[in-house]
């Protein structure tokens, strides 16, 4: 009978819409790093513009690496005691994600503050140093892990017993 009338029924919602839609870790890790690298860059083109730094001249020795290599090594001892005191994240592929997003954050902001950056070192005057403060960070971000690597390398080597 389509007019009887019918009993009242629980209506229970479904499981599926009121569990909350779970994070992928990997992809939050990222966004955090990504986060992090785009107020450096923004912080790094700001004191660019406001500090107005002297500008690179040609590299004609390793002057641009020398730059390069201290402020890699500078950072990566910044992070260290983050590291040790799992202050990025417990997990060892959240550590790594987070450092990376971190220093890569540190050296853009040195880049700006300090006017460096290897493109212009190398010769390339038609970039804009907003992008040479990007890519160089970028590049200064992503050494730390090797140099770090480095670092730890040469501890062992030195100190074998421990």
């Amino acid at each position: 009978m389509p007019n009887a009338p019918r009993s009242p029924r629980s209506e229970q919602p479904a499981a599926e819409s009121t569990a909350r839609a779970a994070v992928d870790p990997v992809a939050y890790d990222w966004l955090v790093a990504l986060g992090m690298m785009a107020i450096g860059a923004i912080a790094g083109m700001l004191f660019l513009h406001y500090r107005s730094p002297p500008a690179t001249s040609s590299a004609v020795s390793l002057g641009a690496f020398a730059g390069v290599l201290l402020l890699a090594a500078a950072i990566e001892r910044v992070l260290e005691p983050l590291v040790h005191f799992q202050l990025l994240g417990a997990d060892p592929a959240s550590r790594a994600v987070r450092c990376l997003g971190l220093a890569a954050a540190l050296a853009m902001l040195a880049c700006g503050f300090f006017g460096f950056g290897v493109v212009h070192a190398f010769g390339d005057s038609a970039t804009p140093r907003y992008i040479d403060v990007i890519v160089t960070g970028l590049g200064i971000g992503a050494l730390t892990k090797p140099w770090h690597d480095l670092i730890r390398g040469i501890e062992r080597w030195a100190h074998p017993l421990r």
